[in-house]
């Protein structure tokens, strides 16, 4: 009985994002003296990450679902398994087209078997806006049958009055305290900056780029990293500029001031960010960014609100001002343009709720991408203390309260396995 309590397995299907692996390592590191022990089966892909964080694990084989099957059966008759959580069950629902797996075959484990729900899944009005068109396969994703949701805030809303008895609202990190600078000037030189400019991080993500097979989408992708780089541009003038992550800009003349680090390992980005004084990303989802703003680095979310159809160029409301003439020579230039929260995925209708009367979205400055007089005036105050950054550090210290009155994952765990 004392294994049958204690193992809790993690499921992680997505092998091109390292975003829903992150939060399901961050929860199992804070089981250690709970009483439970974390189990991960991950894609290949991930392999290395998961080795070096200490967490034991089992691989699944691409292609194999036979064998995935037998693995299961393994996992269930070795460990017994106190919970099974689904890293993705939007994601494990497709997943049977790279690993053979389905739903049906979770019937293997006798335990509750769960999800993190990082979206609130099933908000009225809801609907999922993929590249500015209501997705396809939406009717296809739902949570019933599973036991539990475990919801990471950010960027669930950690006062949210309407959950039910089978959602758990959690703090995603661990550690928030602010970002220690005793290597800082360090990591500075290791970077190339000199004197005393402030630093810009700007991030992204390999999976940012998997949209090729969409003309209209690359399109509308080219015209955002071509406002990106003129945003930088100026930016340069203020500061200097770190990419983390594939280089979106700059791919002609690299300018004096940009350094454009590559994607990098969780333990190297820690340290990176110590010389950091403004963080600069185009995907509020992402956990970088969750993580940088509540440990004290101002941080600024480009959106897009700006949509175009048929020739039509126009502002979702409440409206937006009036674009400068570079903007409109990007514009032109494309023959469709749609909202986005989540770059270049879209998603700006099915977060919109989540983030309305949500204090997570007081804790970053938003930003229209194609707003270049809005975006430079927005983000340069931010580069040294002032009333913005005052802003923003005082609306962190509520969210943290919020978060400091929501449940530990010991109190979780034991509340969903004794359900």
């Amino acid at each position: 009985m004392t294994s049958r309590r204690r193992t809790v397995l993690f499921l992680v299907t997505s092998y091109w994002a390292h975003g829903e692996l992150a939060i399901a390592t961050e929860f199992a590191r804070r089981m250690a003296g709970t009483g439970f022990h974390p189990l991960f089966l991950i894609p290949p892909t991930h392999r290395e990450l998961i080795a070096a964080s200490g967490l034991d694990h089992q691989v699944m084989i691409p292609g194999a679902g036979k064998l995935n099957r037998i693995q299961l059966r393994d996992i269930q008759h070795v460990h017994r398994p106190a919970l099974v959580v689904l890293a993705d069950f939007m994601n494990y629902d497709f997943c049977d087209r790279h690993y053979g797996l389905t739903r049906a075959d979770l019937s293997v484990f006798d335990c509750p078997v769960g999800t993190f729900d990082n979206f609130s899944w099933g908000r009225a009005d809801a609907w999922l806006d993929t590249y500015g068109f209501k997705a396809k396969y939406e009717g296809d994703i739902t949570l019933d049958g599973l036991a539990f949701r475990l919801r990471p805030c950010p960027l669930n809303n950690p006062v949210d009055t309407l959950a039910g008895p089978d959602v758990h609202p959690y703090p995603l990190l661990e550690s928030v305290d602010d970002v220690p600078t005793t290597d800082r000037a360090e990591v500075r030189r290791e970077i190339g900056v000199t004197g005393d400019r402030p630093v810009v991080l700007v991030t992204g993500a390999t999976w940012q780029r998997m949209h090729a097979a969409y003309p209209r989408v690359t399109n509308f992708v080219d015209a955002s990293h071509t406002m990106l780089e003129q945003l930088l541009t100026k930016l340069l003038r203020y500061a200097d500029v770190v990419a983390v992550g594939p280089q979106l800009v700059f791919h002609d003349r690299v300018p004096d001031g940009f350094h454009p680090l590559g994607p990098m390992e969780p333990g190297r980005f820690r340290r990176l960010i110590q010389g950091v004084d403004l963080h600069i990303s185009n995907n509020i989802v992402s956990v970088s960014l969750h993580r940088l703003a509540l440990s004290g680095i101002p941080s600024v979310v480009l959106m897009n609100s700006l949509t175009k159809r048929n020739g039509r160029l126009r502002w979702l409301p409440p409206g937006g001002p009036e674009l400068t003439d570079f903007a409109r020579q990007v514009v032109a230039d494309v023959d469709y343009l749609y909202p986005c929260r989540m770059f270049p995925v879209g998603w700006h209708r099915f977060l919109r709720s989540l983030l309305a009367d949500n204090p997570f979205s007081d804790t970053v400055a938003h930003v229209e991408m194609f707003d270049e007089e809005g975006a430079l005036a927005t983000i340069v105050p931010l580069l040294s203390d002032g009333p913005r950054r005052d802003a923003l550090a005082a609306a962190r210290d509520t969210y943290l309260a919020a978060l400091r009155k929501l449940s530990d994952v010991d109190t979780i765990l034991r509340q969903v396995a004794a359900a």
